[in-house]
């Protein structure tokens, strides 16, 4: 495959990232807690600079900030429901390996704050004070994207960093 083909092709895998982070809302995160037990929950998210850069903010005292300051190794999936046969074979979704970092300057924080309000306004009214809060970027590394338009259980996978 020549050089330009395959940059086409990564563009086209890319966008269908984008696609998915762009038009759902939650984002099932894993983390590995003081056991080594694997540890999931959803969480609303928004993406940043880009489709391979994630932000989402969680109270301070969560586990997910104790997990993460602990081991930054992510796990993520960004799917949806179908109530339907036809629904499930529109379905795109993602699961990806990733890095993530808690903010660590009020700079930090109010960049995730940021994205996140800007996708989610009605955040702006959570309970406490913002010092409460911390942003969490999640740099995404290797992407898997399923893709059942093109057949069921159909996969192509990039890798970020």
């Amino acid at each position: 495959m020549s050089e330009a083909k395959g940059m086409v092709i990564k563009m086209e895998i890319k966008d269908k990232i984008k696609e998915v982070v762009e038009n759902h809302n939650l984002m099932s995160v894993g983390t590995v807690d003081e056991n080594g037990m694997p540890k999931v929950r959803s969480v609303d998210y928004a993406m940043g600079e880009d489709e391979s850069t994630l932000y989402f903010i969680t109270h301070k005292a969560t586990d997910k900030v104790r997990e993460i300051n602990n081991n930054n190794n992510v796990y993520i999936v960004i799917d949806h429901d179908c109530d339907s046969m036809e629904e499930l074979q529109k379905l795109k979704y993602i699961k990806a390996t990733g890095k993530a970092y808690i903010s660590k300057t009020p700079e930090e924080a109010q960049k995730a704050f940021g994205y996140i309000l800007q996708k989610f306004p009605y955040l702006k009214d959570l309970p406490g004070e913002p010092s409460d809060f911390v942003g969490v970027r999640v740099e995404l590394e290797k992407v898997i994207v399923t893709d059942n338009t093109v057949h069921f259980g159909y996969t192509e996978e990039v890798t970020y960093r």
